[in-house]
């Protein structure tokens, strides 16, 4: 299960790049933001050269939103790399945009229904 979670992951991030819609673009530049530490709607509406409220508009007419959006990549991102036995947990939730790792800890469970550290322990067979 959690082999097929990682390749999922894997598949998604690869599947952002045949979106052509604005959900599809803004996952794109939200993984590129997360790297820099700007996951937010500011900068995303930068990268997009959009104002937020367009944003908001054409999300809404794709039924999203931007916080569904980035929940959705952060679900995605948080999987794939906590399969890099390299990343601490810390890691991990400061390149996801968490202030800190109980935040992290809380999306992660919410996502997955169980925590990092147990997902990480099952997939690395630690």
């Amino acid at each position: 299960m959690y082999r097929q979670l990682t390749e999922q992951a894997e598949k998604y991030l690869l599947s952002l790049y045949n979106q052509d819609d604005i959900a599809g673009e803004l996952k794109r530049k939200l993984a590129d933001l997360m790297a820099s530490g700007e996951a937010n709607a500011d900068a995303a509406c930068r990268a997009l050269k959009l104002s937020r409220r367009t944003l908001q508009r054409r999300l809404k007419a794709e039924k999203t939103s931007f916080q569904k959006v980035l929940q959705e990549v952060r679900a995605v991102l948080a999987v794939n790399y906590l399969s890099d036995e390299r990343l601490k947990s810390l890691e991990i939730a400061m390149l996801l945009g968490y202030s800190n790792i109980s935040t992290f800890t809380t999306a992660f469970k919410s996502w997955y229904d169980m925590p990092p550290a147990t997902y990480r322990q099952k997939i690395l067979g630690v």
